[in-house]
C-alpha cells in the first residue's frame, strides 16, 4: 500500500493515480449486488481457491521500490495471524492511503497467496452537489505536490526523498461557492433563534452553545424520554474541527471508494445531505478488485468502511478514515450546530483503545439520527400534537408504537415532505436506530403494531389458562367514561337486540336474587341496568296489556342484567341526541311491532340524559390503563366496570316514569314533523342536572337562583353571538330557514329571494361590509356574501324567464345553476378554510352554515326550474345491454340472468311505467368513450387495463367461461370468468355510472340506480388488491369511477365536486374500492363498507405474512375465512369506516351499525354527492348463505341512506348493481327427457327482460339453493332498493 510518501513519487515519476497498475479498494458494481457475498471466515476465503498475485512484474518492482506493501486476503478480512513477514507472529493489518505520510514501510508478502494492494485515488467526482471546488481536487493534490521541491528518483534501491510539506499543501479545502462571500457563508453556522412547528423553541444553531443546562424532557413527548436515554445526552464544551484540506479529501474518497472511478450507481458518490454522507461510515467497501478483474466469476469481499478502518488501527487515535468523514460532515453547510457538537465530541472524549474510540464514533452516528435537538434543528417536528394536523395527521403520531421489519419502534420525529406530503422518524427500541416511514407505510406499521400486542395477550392468557378472558381483557369501548352503552339482554325475549344500558360501576357491587349487593366476582362479565326494556312487558297480566295504549311501557323502566364482555355483546352509544327520523329509520331494522317504539324512544331519551350529565357534570377518570387494569384485577373484575362512573342516587332515584309520561308522544312528534322542512326533528335532552338543582333551595322554595346556569341541553358547540341583539343563536340553528311555496303566498316578492332565505342570520352577520369596527367581520367572506347574493339574483332572473324557454335551454339552464352553487360552494370553502377567524367563533361551525345556505339555494333552483320528466320527484334507471355480452361459465354464482331479473325489479318498482321512474335503457357514445380513455386510467393502473383488455380480445367469439384475471401461474381467475364481450360490458357499465352522476349533479332526476354487471368494488388499482385471492367476478370499478370522475375539476372535464361518500352494503369488503380511493387518506373520499367478517373470523394479520391461501373465495367454505380477507376487518384511517359485522350479516346489526356509526361520519363528512354499492347478497335466502336480511330490510337500508344524502347534499345518491345472487332458474335443463309438457323444476319468468339467446345453465347443486329465491330472492331486493330510491326522490 502506498503512503501518501509514495503518492509524490509516483507524481514525480510521470505517472498519475489513474495510470497505476496497482488497484485500490473499489465499490462493488450495483449489478453484482444481489450475486455477492461478505466472507468472514477462512472457511470462505478457502473457497476461491489459490490466488495469483494482483500486481504485475513491473508494477510490483515499482511499488516495491517505493516501499509498498501488500496485504493477503484472509489478513484483510482480520483472520489469519502474520507469519510470513512478521516474527513476533502480530497480526497484520490492512494498510489504507488514511494512514498519512508516517505510515511504516513493510516487507512485501512472500509466496503465491495472493495480494491486496491498496493505494489512494484521485478526487473524481466533479459532479458532486455537496462539495464541488473549483479546481478537480486530484489535479490540485498533483499541481500541490508538482510545484512542490521534487525528490531523486530512486537509484541502486534507495528509497524516495520525503517530500517537504509546504503550508499550500496544508492549506483547508474551499467551499463549494466561487465568490469569496459565498464562501464565508458555507463556512458559517448561523446564530439565530427559530421557532419549530410545534411551537417549540429551537435551540440556537450555534456550535459554542452550552447545553448542560437544557432539560431534554421539555423538547420531547414524556412518553419517548425512557426510549431515548435522556440522562447520557449532556455533552460538555468540544474544540470546533479541523476543515479538510485538498489532499485530505482525496484520500477520504480513496478509502471510501466514491468518485467517477467507482462510480457504479447513486450509492456511490457524495449524498445530498449531511445526514446521508455520515451514513457513508457504514458503506461496505471491495477488498479484492483486482482479483475480481482477473476471475470475474468470484466472489467480492465487502468490509464495512468503519470495521475496515478500525482493523488498520494501531491505537485510539488511528481512525483517520472515521475522523476524515466526521470532519467533512462537520463543515457542511446545513450541518445542525448540536450534530458538530457531537462529531466533535465522539473525536476528543479520552478512549484507552482504538475499540473504545470506534465505539464512541459509532453512538455517536447513531445518536445524531434521533438526538432531540439535532432534529429539531434540523427541520422535525419532535412535540407530539394534541389534534390532527392536515389530512396526514402529522405529529400527532409521534410516541406512537410501530413494527418494522419485524421490531418493536417508536415514532420521535415529524417533518413535511413535497413528495409524500410527510415523513416520520422512527427509532428501534432495541438499539436506537433510526428509519424513516411514508404515510403508507406508518399506517401498517401502527397495524402491525396492534395486531402483535393482540397476539402478545392471547398467547400471554393462554399459557396462564385463561384464554377466554384473554380475549376481551382489554376490552374497552368508547365513550364507556359516560356510563352508557349499547348491550344484549340475556332474556330471550329481547330477540337478542343491541338495547341502551348503564354500566354499574365495581363499587356498586352485583345485586343477588334478594335484592343485595356483592362484589363482582367475574372477569369476563360486567353488570348493566337496560333501560326503558320492552321484552319485560310480557310479565304484566294480559288484561292490562290489552287495555293499555303503549303495552309495551307497562314493564319496569330498568332492568338489571349480567352481560359477557365480547365486541358482540357490547358496543358504543354514539347518540348524542335525540332525532326521531333517526331512531324511526334504525326501529325498521329490529322487525319489532310497532307498539314497541315508544318504548324504544323512551330508552334513548334516557340513555342520552344520562350520557349527557355524565360527560358535563361528573368528574372523569384519570388513571392510566394500567393503572385501571390493576384496579380490576384487584377487584376480579372487567375494566369496564371500572371504567364505568358512580352516579349519584339522587340521579339515579329521580322520577323519570313521571317525567317520561310528560314528554309528546311518538305519534305527536310524527304529526308535527309533517312539514319536514330540510331541519332534522330534533328533541331537547331531558336536563338532569337541572332537575337536581331544582330540589335544593332556593329552588326547592319555590325561588329562581340569581346565579345564571348553562342548560345541559345545549349541544356542546354553541353558534357565537350575533351582533343582532334580538339574535339568538340556537333559535336561529333551529329555526326552519327554507319555506314551501304555500308559504310563500302574501309575502313580498324581494323578500322571498332574500339572502336571508337561504343563510342563517348568523351567516348574513359575517357577510356585512369588512369593518374595522365590525368585530364579527372576517376576512374575504364579504365577497362571498357578494358572491351568494349574485348567484339568487341570477337564479330569480331565470326563474321569470324560464316560461319561455324551450326544454333543451329549461336542462341546459338548469345545469348551469347547478354546477355553479356547488362551484361556489366549494370555493366558499376554501376561502373560509384559510379566513382569520374572529376570537370566539367556530371555523367549523361558519363552514357547516355557508355549505346549509348553498345547498338551499340549490333545492329552490331544482324546486323552481323542475319541469315534467326533469328534476324534483324524479328517479331514474341505467342499463345496457351490451352487459349482457359478459357471458361467465356453468356453476358461477354472478350468472347473465341476474340483469335481466334487475330490470325485471326496477320494472316491479315502476322504472318504465311511472312518469316518476324513467328506464333508459343504452349508455351513449360519448359516455363510453370517456370511461374508456379518461376514468378508467385514472382508477385502475394501465397495465392492468391492458393486461384485461388484451385476455379478452384472445378470446374466440364462440368461447365463454374463460378465466380473466389469472396472474402467469394460472393463480386467481377461477371465480372472475368472461367472454369476448366481457370488455364492452364492464365500460359500458362504467359509462352508465358516469351517466348517473351526470344526471344526478346537474338536477335531471334526484337519483339514479344503475343495473350493470358484471360487479365492480372487488376491482382495484391492480389485479387483485389488498392481497386478495381473486377479482370476485370483478373488472372495473364502477363506485370508485364515478367517485374520481365526480371530484374531477371542472378543467379536466369533471364535475368538481369537492367530497364523495361510498357507502358499500355488499356482504363483502369493498376492497378494490378502498384500494383505488383510500389506499392513503384522500379527503375528497369517505368510503364505508358494512359486511361480514372480523378479525375473529379471518385472523389477525401477521406483518409480512403472504399467505392468503385460507382466504375464502366467493361461495367457499365458511371456515376458511370470507372474502376478500383481514382488509376489512380494521379501518385504516379517518377516509374509511369498515364495519365487519360477523359470519352474518343481521337486520339489527345493519341498523345499528348505519344509525349510530355510519349517519355521524357522514354528517361529519359532509359530501356533496353519495354512491351505493348495493349489493344483496346478504338477503337470507342468497346462496352464499351470509346474511339474514329481508327484501324490506333492503329497503330501509336506501331510505337511511337517502336521508343522509338529503341532509348532506340535498338527497344527491346513486346506485350501483354489485353482489347479489338469488335469482332463480330461469331455463330448463336440456340434460332431462320428460314428456311435453312436464317440467322437473319452477322457472323464474322474465318475460321480454330475459333475451332469447341468454342460456341459464345451472349446477343441480345450486339450483337446490336457488329454489327457495322463488319465495323472496334478488328480484325483490332490486325492487324494495328502487322503491327505496323513489320514495325519498323529492326535495323539499
Amino acid at each position: 500500500m502506498m503512503s501518501i510518501d509514495q503518492d509524490q513519487a509516483s507524481i514525480n515519476d510521470g505517472s498519475s493515480f489513474q495510470d497505476k497498475k496497482v488497484d485500490s479498494i473499489t465499490a462493488a458494481d450495483p449489478s453484482q449486488d444481489s450475486g455477492a457475498t461478505r466472507l468472514a471466515n477462512k472457511s470462505d476465503i478457502a473457497k476461491q481457491g489459490p490466488y495469483p498475485n494482483d500486481i504485475e512484474s513491473s508494477t510490483s518492482t515499482q511499488a516495491s521500490a517505493a516501499g509498498e506493501t501488500n496485504t493477503t486476503l484472509a489478513e484483510a478480512s482480520g483472520e489469519s495471524d502474520n507469519t510470513n513477514g512478521d516474527s513476533n507472529g502480530t497480526k497484520r493489518q490492512l494498510d489504507s492511503p488514511l494512514n498519512g505520510q508516517n505510515s511504516p514501510k513493510r516487507a512485501k508478502p512472500q509466496g503465491d497467496s495472493p495480494a491486496l494492494v491498496v493505494e489512494p485515488k484521485a478526487l473524481s467526482d466533479t459532479n458532486s452537489t455537496i462539495l464541488q471546488p473549483e479546481a478537480n481536487a486530484s489535479t490540485a493534490v498533483e499541481q500541490m505536490d508538482v510545484e512542490e521541491s521534487k525528490p531523486t528518483p530512486p537509484t541502486n534501491g534507495d528509497t524516495p526523498a520525503e517530500p517537504s510539506t509546504s503550508e499550500e499543501e496544508a492549506k483547508p479545502l474551499p467551499p463549494p461557492s466561487s465568490t469569496a462571500e459565498q464562501q464565508t457563508d458555507a463556512m458559517e453556522v448561523e446564530e439565530t433563534k427559530s421557532h419549530s412547528s410545534d411551537g417549540t423553541n429551537v435551540i440556537e444553531n450555534n456550535t459554542n452553545y452550552d447545553d448542560t443546562n437544557i432539560d431534554y424532557s421539555d423538547l420531547i413527548d414524556p412518553a419517548l424520554a425512557d426510549v431515548m436515554r435522556l440522562e447520557d445526552m449532556v455533552i460538555p464544551k468540544v474544540d470546533p474541527l479541523e476543515s479538510l484540506t485538498f489532499r485530505d479529501l482525496a484520500q477520504l474518497e480513496a478509502a471510501l471508494q466514491i468518485g467517477d472511478h467507482y462510480n457504479y450507481g447513486e450509492d456511490d458518490g457524495w449524498k445530498g445531505d449531511w445526514a446521508g454522507n455520515l451514513d457513508l461510515f457504514r458503506k461496505e467497501v471491495v477488498v479484492n478488485k483486482n482479483y475480481l478483474n482477473t476471475q470475474p466469476s468470484g466472489k467480492p469481499i465487502r468490509i464495512d468502511y468503519c470495521d475496515w478502518v478500525a482493523s488498520n488501527a494501531r491505537d485510539h487515535n488511528d481512525l483517520r478514515g472515521l475522523e476524515l468523514l466526521f470532519r467533512y460532515v462537520y463543515h457542511m453547510k446545513g450541518t445542525p450546530a448540536m450534530a458538530k457538537k457531537i462529531l466533535a465530541y465522539a473525536l476528543q472524549r479520552p478512549a484507552k483503545s482504538s475499540e473504545e474510540r470506534l465505539d464512541f464514533i459509532i453512538k455517536a452516528a447513531n445518536r445524531m439520527n434521533y438526538d432531540p435537538i439535532v432534529l429539531q434543528q434540523d427541520g422535525w417536528t419532535i412535540k407530539k400534537a394534541d389534534s390532527p394536523e392536515g389530512p396526514l395527521g402529522g405529529a400527532i403520531y409521534i410516541g406512537k408504537r410501530v413494527m418494522w421489519q419485524k421490531h418493536e419502534a417508536v415514532v420521535v420525529g415529524y417533518i413535511p415532505d413535497e413528495t409524500y406530503g410527510g415523513l416520520w422518524k422512527g427509532v428501534f427500541l432495541e438499539d436506537l436506530d433510526t428509519f424513516d416511514m411514508e404515510p403508507g407505510e406508518l399506517q401498517r406499521g401502527l397495524k402491525k403494531w396492534e395486531n402483535k400486542q393482540r397476539q402478545k395477550t392471547t398467547r400471554s392468557n393462554a399459557a396462564t389458562g385463561s384464554t377466554r378472558f384473554a380475549a376481551t381483557a382489554k376490552f374497552v369501548v368508547p365513550g364507556i367514561e359516560n356510563g352508557i352503552i349499547l348491550a344484549k339482554p340475556t332474556n330471550r325475549a329481547a330477540k337478542g337486540l343491541l338495547w341502551p344500558a348503564r354500566v354499574r360501576n365495581v363499587v356498586e357491587g352485583k345485586l343477588t336474587a334478594e335484592g343485595k349487593v356483592r362484589r363482582n366476582s367475574s372477569k369476563n362479565q360486567i353488570h348493566v341496568i337496560f333501560l326503558a326494556p320492552f321484552w319485560n312487558a310480557q310479565e304484566v297480566s294480559p288484561s292490562k296489556m290489552a287495555d293499555a295504549t303503549d303495552p309495551y311501557s307497562l314493564g319496569p323502566l330498568f332492568e338489571y342484567d349480567t352481560v359477557e364482555v365480547s365486541e358482540y355483546n357490547i358496543q358504543e352509544y354514539a347518540l348524542d341526541s335525540i332525532s326521531i327520523e333517526k331512531l324511526e329509520a334504525s326501529f325498521k331494522f329490529h322487525n319489532l311491532p310497532k307498539a314497541v317504539f315508544p318504548r324504544y324512544l323512551d330508552s334513548h331519551r334516557l340513555a342520552v340524559s344520562l350520557k349527557t350529565y355524565a360527560e358535563k357534570h361528573m368528574p372523569k377518570n384519570r388513571d392510566s390503563e394500567d393503572q385501571l387494569l390493576a384496579s380490576a384485577s384487584l377487584t376480579e373484575s372487567h375494566i369496564l366496570s371500572v371504567k364505568a362512573p358512580i352516579f349519584p342516587n339522587v340521579v339515579l332515584n329521580l322520577p323519570f316514569d313521571y317525567i317520561l309520561s310528560k314528554l309528546a308522544h311518538p305519534l305527536e312528534l310524527a304529526s308535527a314533523s309533517l312539514d319536514n322542512t330540510e331541519e332534522e326533528t330534533q328533541e331537547s335532552v331531558i336536563d338532569i342536572e337541572a332537575i337536581v338543582h331544582s330540589l335544593s333551595p332556593p329552588d326547592c322554595f319555590g325561588q329562581r337562583s340569581q346565579t345564571p346556569r348553562t342548560s345541559s341541553c345545549l349541544s356542546p358547540e354553541v353558534l357565537p353571538t350575533s351582533p343582532d341583539p334580538h339574535f339568538t343563536p340556537a333559535k336561529s340553528a333551529k329555526r326552519a330557514i327554507l319555506q314551501s311555496d304555500e308559504n310563500h303566498e302574501g309575502q313580498d316578492a324581494d323578500a322571498i329571494w332574500s339572502i336571508n332565505k337561504f343563510a342563517s342570520e348568523f351567516l348574513v352577520s359575517l357577510f356585512q361590509t369588512e369593518d374595522s369596527s365590525n368585530e364579527y367581520s372576517m376576512d374575504g367572506v364579504a365577497q362571498l356574501g357578494k358572491m351568494m347574493t349574485a348567484l339568487i339574483s341570477k337564479l330569480r332572473q331565470t326563474c321569470s324567464a324560464y316560461g319561455d324557454y324551450e326544454m333543451n335551454k329549461k336542462v341546459i339552464e338548469l345545469k348551469k345553476i347547478l354546477c355553479q352553487c356547488l362551484l361556489m360552494k366549494g370555493h366558499g370553502e376554501d376561502c373560509l378554510e384559510y379566513s382569520t377567524i374572529p376570537p370566539g367563533m367556530s371555523k367549523a361551525t361558519i363552514i357547516s352554515e355557508w355549505r346549509k345556505a348553498c345547498e338551499r339555494i340549490y333545492k329552490r333552483a331544482v324546486s323552481k326550474l323542475s319541469f315534467d320528466g326533469v328534476g324534483n320527484g324524479m328517479t331514474s334507471v341505467i342499463t345496457d345491454s351490451r352487459c349482457n355480452g359478459h357471458i361467465t361459465q356453468m356453476g358461477s354464482f354472478e350468472r347473465p340472468v341476474r340483469l335481466p331479473a334487475a330490470i325485471k325489479g326496477a320494472k316491479r318498482a315502476g322504472a318504465g311505467k311511472s312518469r316518476h321512474v324513467t328506464l333508459l335503457t343504452e349508455v351513449e357514445d360519448n359516455y363510453y368513450s370517456m370511461a374508456e380513455n379518461v376514468v378508467i386510467p385514472k382508477a385502475h393502473k394501465k397495465t392492468y387495463i391492458k393486461r384485461l383488455k388484451t385476455k379478452i380480445q384472445s378470446i374466440p367469439p364462440d368461447q365463454k367461461g374463460v378465466p380473466l384475471t389469472d396472474d402467469s401461474e394460472g393463480e386467481g381467475g377461477d371465480d372472475t370468468m368472461g367472454s369476448r364481450g366481457s370488455y364492452a360490458a364492464a365500460v359500458v357499465g362504467i359509462g352508465a355510472s358516469l351517466k348517473a352522476v351526470d344526471m344526478v349533479v346537474t338536477g335531471k332526476c334526484v337519483n339514479v340506480f344503475c343495473a350493470i354487471r358484471p360487479p365492480g368494488h372487488h376491482a382495484g388499482l391492480e389485479l387483485r388488491p389488498m392481497k386478495a385471492v381473486s377479482n370476485g367476478f370483478c373488472l372495473f370499478n364502477a363506485a370508485a369511477c364515478a367517485a374520481i370522475y365526480a371530484t374531477t375539476p371542472v378543467s379536466q372535464g369533471g364535475l368538481g365536486l369537492r367530497r364523495v361518500c361510498v357507502i358499500d352494503f355488499d356482504v363483502h369488503h369493498g376492497n378494490g374500492t378502498q384500494d383505488i380511493l383510500c389506499s392513503t387518506y384522500d379527503p375528497r373520499y369517505l368510503y364505508v363498507s358494512i359486511h361480514a367478517g372480523g378479525a375473529h373470523i379471518n385472523g389477525f394479520e401477521d406483518e409480512d405474512s403472504e399467505d392468503e391461501s385460507f382466504r375464502l373465495r366467493l361461495g367457499g367454505k365458511k371456515t376458511e375465512g370470507i372474502f376478500p380477507g383481514r382488509c376489512g376487518d380494521t379501518s385504516p384511517h379517518k377516509g374509511v369506516l369498515n364495519i365487519p359485522l360477523g359470519q352474518k350479516v343481521t337486520a339489527s346489526a345493519m341498523g345499528t351499525a348505519l344509525v349510530s356509526q355510519v349517519a355521524p361520519r357522514v354528517e361529519e363528512f359532509s359530501p356533496d354527492l353519495i354512491i351505493l354499492s348495493a349489493g344483496f347478497d346478504a338477503h337470507e335466502n342468497d346462496p352464499l348463505g351470509m346474511g339474514g336480511l329481508t327484501a324490506a330490510d333492503f329497503g330501509s337500508v336506501t331510505e337511511v341512506a337517502c336521508q343522509m344524502a338529503h341532509k348532506a347534499c340535498s338527497g344527491r345518491i346513486l346506485s350501483v348493481l354489485e353482489g347479489g345472487y338469488g335469482v332463480p332458474c330461469c331455463r330448463p335443463r336440456n340434460d332431462l327427457f320428460l314428456p311435453n309438457g312436464v317440467s322437473e323444476e319452477r322457472l323464474l319468468d322474465l318475460g321480454e327482460d330475459l333475451p332469447a339467446t341468454m342460456g341459464d345453465e345451472v349446477h343441480y347443486t345450486l339450483r337446490q339453493k336457488l329454489d327457495q329465491c322463488h319465495q323472496e330472492g334478488f328480484l325483490d331486493c332490486v325492487q324494495a332498493h328502487v322503491q327505496g330510491l323513489v320514495k325519498c326522490n323529492a326535495r323539499k
